[in-house]
């Protein structure tokens, strides 16, 4: 919820029209130094982070109830994409690839330290 949320709670006076289907365009310009430092940096942990305790949160759920492979590696990328193209309907963000590649790796690495988090947590 927060992060559908958060593109829906953005500064009124912000619009975006902008989008980018070229996959890695908008990570291999961060990387080259195109943009600072800083926003690069801001921008690709963001898109990663902001998606792992989705994937953590799942795969918990996951434990209790089965999951099949489809729904746990297709489900997110599904409702990515649906984020993204309604960022870009609604104007309160821009449609990119890139961000649906981070945010579903975010989310993969969820999967993976599910387990960890499960020990040292100690849930069943």
């Amino acid at each position: 919820m927060f992060i559908a949320g958060s593109f829906l709670f953005r500064p009124s006076n912000q619009e975006y029209q902008t989008y980018n289907l070229v996959p890695f365009k908008t990570i291999s310009s961060y990387l080259s130094g195109e943009v600072s430092f800083l926003i690069a940096f801001y921008n690709l942990a963001a898109n990663v982070l902001l998606f792992v305790p989705f994937g953590i949160f799942t795969m918990i759920i996951a434990r209790k109830s089965p999951v099949n492979n489809i729904k746990r590696f297709g489900l997110p990328i599904i409702m990515i994409t649906m984020i993204e193209v309604l960022q870009f309907l609604t104007k309160r963000g821009s449609l990119d690839v890139d961000d649906l590649i981070l945010n579903v790796f975010g989310v993969y690495a969820g999967y993976g330290l599910s387990r960890s988090i499960k020990k040292v947590l100690q849930i069943d």
